[in-house]
Parts: C-alpha cells; structure tokens; sequence
C-alpha cells in the first residue's frame, strides 16, 4: 500500500515535530510576558521532538534509550501541555496521579521492551497513557474551563478529542493484531496509516494552539482598547495625540468640546498652528524646544485659545511616544482658569483679611497707647495746678496751661481722625460730593490752626485761584487739608515757611503742601500711607502725631478716585500733593 517505509514516514513526523517547536518558540518570545504557561507549552513540544529523534535513532543508540526513555519523554510531554493548559485557563489541579501514570507506563514499557518484549503490549501501554491524558486535556478545554474561556480553548480541546478516539481504535486494533514483531520500524501498514494520522493531528495541534493564544490576544486587545478608549474620553480632562513632524492631530479625547468649544471630529487631521489654539505663537515654540530637548513636559502652564476667542488657562503636560514607529506627542491639559480665579480670590482675601487685622491692631494701639498719653498728661498737671492754686504758688501755671492745652489739642485732634477713620473703615460714612470752591475751603481751615503757626512764627503762603470749583465732599477733603497744613506745621521748625499751592491739569486738580521742616529718609516714604507700617515722629518742638492722618488722607482721596503722594528731601522738607478729577 505504501511506497515508502516507516522509518521514512517517522521522519516526516519528526520534521513536523521540530516546525511546531519552531513555530512555539517564536509565539513563546512573542507573548512570553502576556500569557501564563507559554514557557511549558514550549517545553512540551521539546520534549516530544528529543523523544521521537531519540525513537528515530532505534539501532543507532541503545534500545533503552530508544525505547524506554524516548516513550517516557514523549508521553511525559503531553503531561507538560495538560499542566500548561491548566496554567494557562488558571485552573490547576492536582498531578499526583499522573506522576504515578507516568511511573506505571516507565515500568510497563521497560518490561514488554527487555523482560518479556511484545511490541503490541508496548503500543497498548502508549495508547492507554495518552488516552487518559488526552481525555484530561480535552475535558479541561471543554468543561473545566469557564464559558468566556471556551470559545477559545474549544479548538484544542477537538483535537484531544481526536486523539481520544485515534488512540482507543488503536487499542483495540492492536488487542486483534497478532503480529510477533518486536522491531517497530518493521511494523506493518496499519502502523504507517497511524503515524500519517498523528502527523495531521500534530498540525492541527500547533495550530489549534497558535489559534487559540491569537483569539486571546485579540481578546485582550479589544478589552485593553476598550478600557483605554472608555479612559480616554472619560478623562476630565483635554488627551490629544499628535505627530511631532508637522503638529497634525489625530486623536482627541471627548472632554474638548465642554473645554475649547471644538467637537473632537472637527481638530482630527489639523495643526494646531493653524487652529491658533495657543494665545501666543511662541508658547508652542518654547513648549516643543522644551519636549524635544526633556523628552516629556510635566504641567507647565500657558494660556489657549477656545474656539469662541475666549482665553482659559491650561497645565499641558506632555511626551512623546512612538506610534508605528513615528514619533508623536501625547498632551494632556487641565483647564485651571477657576482655579486660577480661586488662588486670586483667595490672595485678595488675604490681602483684605491682612489689612483688616493691621487695622484692628492699629486700633487697639491707639486705644491702649495714643490716646491714653494726652489724658495722662492732662489729668497730671491739671492736678499739679488744683495744688498750686490751692497753695496759692503760681509759679510755672502758664507752662502747665500750656501743656494741658496742647495736649488737649492732641487729644481732639486723635479723637476726631479716629472718629473720622471708623466711620470710613465700617463704610457709615457717606460720600456727599458738592461744589465747593477750593481757594475759600484752604482759608477756612488754614484760620483754624493759624494759632499753633503763629505760635512757631511760621509764615503761611497760598497760592490758589479763586476760580477752583471742585465737585467733592467738603468734609472729606476738609479733613484732608487740616492733616496736611496741621503735619507741616508741626515738622517745619521756628521762622519756617509752609506753601499751600493748587493748578489745573487736563482731567483734574492738584493740591500742594510744601514745608520747610525736617523731612523724610526715602526708606520710610513707602510706610506713610500704609496701616500695616505706619510711620510717625516727632514735630519740630516733640509735637506728637495721631498716627492716622495720613491713612485717613489716602482713603478719602481714593473715594474721589484721586490720588495722594509726597516728595521729601530729608533735612529739606517735604511736599504734600493729592489730586481730585474733574467732574461734570
């Protein structure tokens, strides 16, 4: 029936032996890493390719390597794959007694090989071994396994069922065949018809496991694809993929449109340079130099441009990847613009919450220091005149007097700021704006401290037009000049000058108070206005300062949207100036 003998056919199945182990080999370094039990699958079809070139070599090496441990090592690999299977649809179970199985068909084969050699008893023993291990084989890839699995493990599990049923009708065939050969490269045509029928059982095995690792892998790869395009449009946050060659976009995720306004349909296959997303042409620039020379970009911030022109603030963080072997950028960039606002939110409230504690510390040290002095002063030498009146001694009254009334001055004069600045920190004063006129306003409050002038001999001089007219509250701006005439009174020493001088500009009045006193150092002009650094000396005769005028200034020259500052040269004098805009 056959031209050719067995030992030719046997050799044809050792070369579809080593393919397989070939094609294993090169699926286990492929997906050696993804799958579990890869590695004893390829230990398996080693095992079977030395055991079936060690059966080849019968009369070449001795018989009980050809024989026995060659048929060991076969059939001991098909146990490697039933453990590999097991590994590999993660249903282990115990081995025991297959290692006994493996131990009875070692023994058997060893005693109908030299014993009682029968190579019919032989070939029964082999069956007998693969038929219950191909039927453990088979129920794993069909039963134990679960059903999500099966679809995948099913091909394999035919194939062990054709195995299954090959190896039973060769029992029974070999129980009828009374053949006395002991040579089995001798055999008959019915043994050559059985190893054609394991060389295509071999074939469809290697392949029916290739199949299966490949339904496995696109499983897994639809369900990673799934996973990472479910992450990639949930994120809440802007995921675009693009090329690094020329900036043309290709992927992007979902969560644009809330963000930019652009649907993800409308950016695929544009550049960004041409969509202007970037507020500044250069950012793009600074920010490509930056990943191409890092390699990545981790939240720098800059600003884009939505599709209806309005700015947000993004943190772009970015890599880049490689995608088919081309180089591409994946950005990931977080709208912060309410964030942003917050931070700025949260600094002006510090910055309110700051002042006001400046301002209630301020407070409390006038209440607990300023104020309390000029009344000490006052209650101690009116004490030390009820005793010399009451003595009749009236030596020294007038320098008491004196004392007790310019305390009391001192005392008025902090009382009415510190009136005057509650009110306006607690916003219960009103702002009243009508027309005043300027030149009769500075005269007015110039004759009510003329005394404390006349009393340093200093000369008053006013330079202001009588056509002034502001458009203003007058006791505001009253309160602003009685600070400043007062302030340059006190620091311009005996036979001194003060200056008062108003012109028109464009948009607005500037008012001038100029002294001859003692001036400033230039390190505490910036402390004048300020709440939190207050700064006060002493007059030119120790006068005391209240030590809010000048903030006081600076807040009703601000509800006129004016503005105040000072010029000092130290040992010079100073020159006070404010502003007020023309009204209509």
């Amino acid at each position: 029936m056959f031209a050719i003998d067995i030992r030719t056919i046997f050799l044809s199945y050792i070369i579809v032996n080593i393919v397989n182990l070939l094609l294993v080999a090169f699926l286990y370094f492929q997906i050696k890493k993804r799958f579990p039990g890869t590695l004893l699958i390829l230990i398996s079809f080693s095992m079977s390719s030395i055991g079936n070139i060690l059966v080849f070599l019968r009369d070449y090496i001795p018989d009980w390597v050809s024989i026995s441990v060659a048929n060991t090592i076969v059939v001991s690999s098909t146990l490697v794959l039933l453990i590999a299977l097991e590994v590999f649809v993660n249903k282990k179970g115990p081995q025991i007694h297959n290692y006994f199985l493996i131990l009875i068909f070692s023994l058997v084969h060893f005693y109908f090989a030299f014993i009682n050699p029968n190579l019919n008893a032989r070939g029964i023993n082999f069956s007998v071994a693969y038929l219950l291990l191909s039927f453990q084989i088979s129920f794993l890839m069909l039963k134990r396994t679960s059903h999500s699995m099966r679809k995948i493990t099913r091909p394999v599990g035919f194939v062990f069922v054709a195995v299954f049923i090959i190896q039973l009708f060769r029992i029974f065939y070999l129980l009828d065949d009374y053949s006395q050969s002991i040579n089995y490269f001798k055999s008959g045509q019915s043994e050559a018809f059985f190893i054609l029928t394991w060389v295509v059982i071999l074939i469809l095995l290697a392949y029916s496991i290739i199949l299966m690792y490949n339904k496995r892998l696109i499983i897994e790869v639809n369900v990673q694809e799934e996973k990472f395009s479910k992450a990639f449009h949930a994120a809440p946050f802007i995921i675009m993929l693009s090329r690094l060659t020329d900036g043309d976009i290709f992927e992007v995720n979902n969560y644009i449109e809330p963000i930019s306004g652009y649907h993800p349909k409308e950016l695929i296959g544009l550049n960004t340079n041409d969509l202007k997303i970037w507020k500044q042409p250069g950012d793009r620039v600074n920010f490509i130099s930056d990943l191409k020379k890092n390699g990545s970009v981790i939240e720098d911030e800059y600003e884009f441009r939505k599709k209806s022109g309005e700015i947000f603030t993004g943190l772009i963080s970015a890599e880049i990847i490689h995608i088919n072997n081309e180089q591409c950028i994946i950005s990931v960039i977080d709208d912060i613009t309410r964030r942003k606002q917050t931070e700025f939110d949260l600094k002006q409230s510090e910055a309110s919450l700051r002042k006001l504690n400046s301002t209630k510390d301020k407070f409390f040290s006038i209440i607990a220091h300023d104020l309390r002095s000029p009344f000490n002063g006052i209650l101690g030498f009116s004490e030390i005149l009820i005793e010399q009146v009451r003595k009749k001694d009236y030596t020294g009254v007038d320098k008491y007097a004196n004392i007790i009334n310019t305390s009391s001055h001192h005392a008025v004069n902090l009382l009415s700021n510190l009136m005057e600045w509650s009110r306006s920190q607690t916003g219960r004063m009103e702002f009243s704006p009508e027309y005043i006129e300027l030149a009769r306003m500075i005269k007015s409050v110039v004759g009510l401290i003329m005394i404390t002038a006349e009393h340093k001999l200093i000369k008053i001089t006013l330079n202001i037009p009588s056509n002034f007219v502001l458009y203003a509250d007058k006791s505001m701006i009253e309160t602003v000049l009685r600070n400043l005439i007062s302030n340059a009174i006190k620091f311009t020493p005996k036979n001194g000058a003060v200056i008062i001088r108003a012109e028109e500009k464009e948009n607005e009045y500037v008012v001038a108070v100029k002294d001859s006193g003692v001036g400033i150092e230039k390190k505490n002009l910036a402390k004048l206005f300020r709440i939190d650094s207050s700064y006060s000396t002493l007059g030119s005769e120790n006068e005391k300062g209240t030590g809010l005028g000048l903030i006081l200034c600076k807040d009703f020259i601000e509800k006129h949207k004016g503005k105040i500052w000072v010029e000092s040269e130290f040992g010079t004098g100073s020159t006070f100036y404010f502003s007020l805009p023309k009204m209509e």
